[in-house]
């Protein structure tokens, strides 16, 4: 593994999430604002975004559920 590559990559990758985080929180002012998008988000981005949130929940405690009862096999 090329350790210098990889330690650029973690460096641009926290440096872009430090600057993202930072206009978010500037643009953030309301309990609104935190929760729903300041209710200016297009209704179909949160429906998706709820959409995958809880297939991914249901997929996880389902296929956890499935492989507890019939083993790992299952897997």
């Amino acid at each position: 593994m090329n350790i210098p590559i990889l330690s650029a990559v973690v460096i641009i990758f926290l440096s872009i999430m430090t600057g993202l985080i930072y206009l978010g929180s500037k643009k953030t002012k309301t309990d609104h604002d935190f929760l729903v998008a300041g209710r200016s988000m297009h209704p179909w981005i949160m429906a998706l975004s709820y959409g995958a949130a809880f297939i991914s929940t249901s997929a996880i405690v389902g296929f956890g559920g499935a492989a507890g009862l019939f083993g790992f096999s299952l897997l």
